[in-house]
Formats: structure tokens, C-alpha cells, sequence
């Protein structure tokens, strides 16, 4: 794996988490802010590593045609995919998504009126998240296209933004009310299972119209490794059901339950990405390096926003 695809690989999976956050947020302020409570400091700062992100994809643009097949010659597709994947055309889409994430995640954490915010914010985020799953991840294969891919992927966002926020608001030692948490918790599962149920049905649809450009998508990715890489990563999700399913919270289930969630949605990341050439010990240090600079920048942004810990801590 070069360095380049190194690079590319840790910004998909954090603009992911990123992206999550700002959806997480905008949901929770539109059905009750209490429910939100004891995870918004850490959806805010994730939300807001967004310009971090992109400085991260300037440097993905000077390998442009190293990522992606049709930004260095022209391939066999389509009159309006070849326009739409033109360098120029695809370099700009993408700094629009970015600078819509980072304004909305400016203006959602500096208003008053964060329910307006909210809605006009996800109105404008779910085309951005969609398009934005076509460009960095499906366009790696233009032949292939999937109305459903961009619903799929950002399911998955969001999931992994809800698991590490709970991951990381168990961690402290601040209380939060036994209710708030059961909200979470009951989240958490339903993403975990709406999520392998959009996935799966993508995978029926496709294997029932049986188009060869299509499964070819499925067989690249259908190798000994990549096969046990995917029964991983569903036996991880698996293991988080099981651990969530009972009633009750347990702040022991629901921190092996969203660390299984976060550990399975970067699995099935690496699945779907279908990193070139393997992880070479380069290549893991510089995703390691950027995560934690990105890591730092996030635990920077933590320490100066606003603390919830009253309002997590009331009962409803």
C-alpha cells in the first residue's frame, strides 16, 4: 500500500466519523435535546475536526490519479459518468462537501436556534453524504454504480459516530443519567442492525439481477482474506447485538457493545475499500500518526467546548 492510499483510507473512515457526528446531532436536537445530552460534547468536536479533514484531502488531491483509475486516462463508461468524473469537476464537489460540513458544524455549534439549524442542515447533509460516498469510494470502480451504496455508507457513518461518542463519554468519570444512556443504547442497537439489514439488501439485489459489472463489485472482494475479513468484521457486529439485546444498561455491556460497533465499522471500512497491495508497516504508521493528530485535534476542541454534564445528568 503507498502512502498515498494510506492517506486516502484514514481520511474516508474520519470524515466518516465526522460526518456521523454532525447527522447524530442534527437527529438528536430535532427529537429532544436531552436525548442528546450525554454525547453532544463529543459529537460537537468531532463535527468540528472537520477543517482538519480537509487540509487532509488537499494533499489526497496531488495523488488523484494514484486513487482513482479514471483521473489519469479516460475509461470505457458512459458519456454523462465520464463528464461527471472529470479531475476538475470531481476536485471541487469535493471541497464543496467539506466546506457544507464545516459550515453547518460551525453554525450548529454556535446558534441558539439549533432545532432551524438542525433541519435546514439535514436537508443539505444527505444529498452531501450520499454524493460524497459516490465520489471518494465508489468512483475507485466507476463501472459499478449502486442507487443504494450512499444510503448504505452513510448508515455506517453514523454508526461509527454514535459508538465511539458513547465509547468515549463511558471512559470519563462524569455521571450520566441511567435514562439518557438506555436512549443510547437503544440507538446504538438499531443502527447496528438497520445497517446490516441495508448492506444484506444491497447484496440481494444484486446477486438476484445478477449483472456481470456488478457481482464483479462482490467477486473482487470475495478472496480467502477478504472473505474471513468480512466474517470478521459481521461476527464483531454480531458479538455487539448480542451484548446489546438485553434490557437494562450496563455500563460494561454498552462499552464492549460500542467498542465492538467501532471495531466493525472499520473492518467493514477495509472490505469495502479494498486497500491495493496490503498494509505495509509504512503504510500503518502514517495512518497511525494522522489518526492521532487528528485524535489530538479533537481532544483540543473537547476541552474548549461548552460541558453538558448537568443536563446529561437530569432525569427525563
Amino acid at each position: 500500500m503507498s502512502a498515498m492510499e494510506a492517506l486516502y483510507i484514514v481520511f474516508v473512515v474520519l470524515s466518516g466519523v465526522a460526518m456521523g457526528s454532525l447527522v447524530m446531532l442534527m437527529i438528536g436536537h430535532l427529537m429532544n435535546e436531552h436525548w442528546l445530552a450525554p454525547i453532544r460534547n463529543e459529537a460537537e468536536a468531532a463535527a468540528l475536526t472537520l477543517p482538519v479533514l480537509l487540509l487532509l484531502g488537499l494533499v489526497l488531491a496531488f495523488g488523484l490519479g494514484e486513487l482513482f483509475p479514471w483521473a489519469d486516462h479516460p475509461l470505457d463508461l458512459p458519456s454523462a459518468r465520464a463528464a461527471y468524473l472529470s479531475p476538475g469537476f470531481f476536485m471541487i464537489r469535493s471541497a464543496a462537501y467539506l466546506l457544507i460540513c464545516i459550515g453547518l458544524a460551525y453554525w450548529l455549534t454556535h446558534t441558539r436556534c439549533t432545532r432551524r439549524a438542525s433541519a435546514i442542515g439535514l436537508a443539505l447533509l444527505t444529498p452531501v453524504m450520499t454524493f460524497s460516498a459516490y465520489d471518494w469510494v465508489l468512483s475507485r470502480e466507476p463501472q459499478w454504480w449502486s442507487s443504494l451504496f450512499g444510503f448504505a455508507f452513510g448508515l455506517g457513518q453514523v454508526l461509527a459516530a454514535l459508538a465511539s461518542a458513547i465509547l468515549i463519554t463511558l471512559l470519563k468519570t462524569e455521571p450520566a443519567s441511567p435514562k439518557r444512556m438506555a436512549s443510547l443504547e437503544r440507538a446504538l442497537l438499531t443502527l447496528l442492525l438497520l445497517t446490516a439489514w441495508t448492506w444484506f439488501a444491497q447484496f440481494l439485489i444484486v446477486w438476484l439481477a445478477n449483472v456481470p459489472h456488478e457481482v464483479a463489485w462482490y467477486l473482487e472482494r470475495s478472496g480467502d482474506g477478504n472473505l474471513a475479513l468480512l466474517g470478521t468484521s459481521y461476527a464483531l457486529m454480531l458479538a455487539a447485538i448480542v451484548v446489546l439485546v438485553p434490557s437494562g444498561v450496563s455500563r460494561m455491556a454498552m462499552l464492549i457493545g460500542s467498542a465492538l460497533a467501532l471495531l466493525h465499522h472499520v473492518t467493514h471500512m477495509i472490505w469495502v475499500l479494498q486497500p491495493r497491495g496490503g498494509f505495509s508497516w509504512l503504510a500503518l504508521g502514517l495512518i497511525l500518526a494522522v489518526a492521532a493528530l487528528w485524535i489530538g485535534v479533537y481532544a483540543a476542541v473537547m476541552r474548549v467546548r461548552p460541558n453538558y454534564i448537568e443536563e446529561a445528568s437530569e432525569e427525563p
